[in-house]
């Protein structure tokens, strides 16, 4: 299903959101671009491992299309959740072409929907610290869809297929993006 899925890879993938993995439950989101197929496209692994039920280790490692790796990784800190909705907060170091980046601040969001659905993003500031300036606020938003886990593995407890929209910081413009979230 991941390769079937690789075209539509773009920038990132949908992943950002809101809600914890919770306490001792890992968060695994992959976003596929085969053979760097797509020129802007990204490959990715995304992680939360929950340290509490409210407290994620998180983070991600890319693969550009033009050849550049990067790694991001922090903390997400829950801070307001009901049945409708889940907030968070989050900071953490990215490095990309030997430049180290800061994510912060981050609000990142989960609206929960009938069905378990679901409605996720982020506002991300992105401050240059190797450079000491603002790059800017990149954003996303994406749906998140369930599918059925009748083939699945007893140790995976949810599969979303989400699909959604990343404009990244200095762009304007928005792109494609999709990822395989899957909950262990």
């Amino acid at each position: 299903m991941l390769l079937l899925c690789g075209t539509l890879a773009q920038a990132s993938g949908g992943y950002d959101h809101g809600t914890p993995a919770g306490k001792g439950k890992w968060d695994i989101d992959v976003t596929i671009n085969p053979a760097d197929a797509i020129k802007n496209g990204q490959s990715y692994v995304v992680w939360g491992f929950g340290l509490t039920e409210n407290l994620d280790f998180h983070g991600y490692v890319s693969h550009e299309a033009g050849g550049t790796n990067q790694i991001y990784y922090g903390l997400m800190q829950n801070f307001y959740s009901n049945d409708h909705l889940d907030l968070s907060t989050a900071i953490g170091p990215r490095h990309r072409q030997n430049k180290i980046d800061i994510f912060f601040p981050q609000l990142l969001y989960t609206i929960k929907l009938p069905n378990d659905y679901e409605i996720i993003g982020s506002f991300t500031n992105v401050y240059n610290l190797t450079n000491k300036n603002n790059r800017g606020m990149a954003r996303d938003v994406a749906l998140r869809i369930p599918i059925n886990l009748s083939f699945a593995p007893s140790y995976i407890e949810n599969i979303h297929f989400t699909i959604g929209a990343f404009s990244g910081v200095g762009l304007g413009k928005w792109n494609a993006t999709y990822s395989i979230d899957l909950s262990f």
